[in-house]
């Protein structure tokens, strides 16, 4: 098909379409009455009252209290456990349950591979962050237990069997 030829052909369609769009427009009927909207009424809203805002003071001496008691990098002044994590503490007697800290690392891979194992054999295990001393170390422990002994027998058993010189401890969740 040559240049020429295949030009007229496009133009012819392109004048097509045009006629196709622009033709029925020229007879279709005027538009009818504009149609007018009502305006809309006022309505009456109750203003909302006012929320009064908490106590700044008692905000503020809130946040001091806790200042107290947690450090700047969330962990409890106390017990060097950060806020939320379980507390363990050799002179946590009171609690009335025992736990097992079986070691404690400054690499949390070392950590993870210590509570992998344990729990590979059933056992109930959690790792927690501590600041001792300043520094962050992951601590690996098995527990709760209800009894004294029966934390003081599982000791004895993981020294032997993981080869780790556990500590037994109180336990608070």
């Amino acid at each position: 098909m040559e240049i020429k030829t295949r030009d007229r052909i496009v133009g012819g369609v392109f004048l097509g379409a045009l006629a196709i769009i622009l033709i029925p427009m020229l007879f279709d009927e005027a538009p009818g009455p504009a149609l007018e909207i009502e305006p809309m009424a006022e309505l009456d809203i109750e203003r909302v009252p006012e929320i009064p805002l908490p106590n700044a003071s008692s905000a503020e001496s809130k946040r001091d209290e806790l200042r107290q008691i947690v450090d700047e990098d969330g962990f409890l002044v106390e017990y060097g456990t950060r806020v939320g994590d379980v507390t363990i503490d050799e002179n946590l007697d009171d609690s009335g349950y025992w736990a097992v800290q079986l070691g404690s690392f400054r690499e949390e891979e070392k950590a993870d591979a210590l509570r992998r194992q344990l729990q590979d054999d059933g056992q109930r295990t959690w790792v927690s962050q501590a600041k001792i001393d300043g520094e962050i170390m992951t601590r690996v422990a098995v527990g709760p237990f209800n009894e004294r002994g029966a934390a003081e027998s599982f000791r004895d058993d993981a020294a032997d069997r993981y080869e780790v010189d556990g500590l037994v401890v109180g336990y608070k969740p």
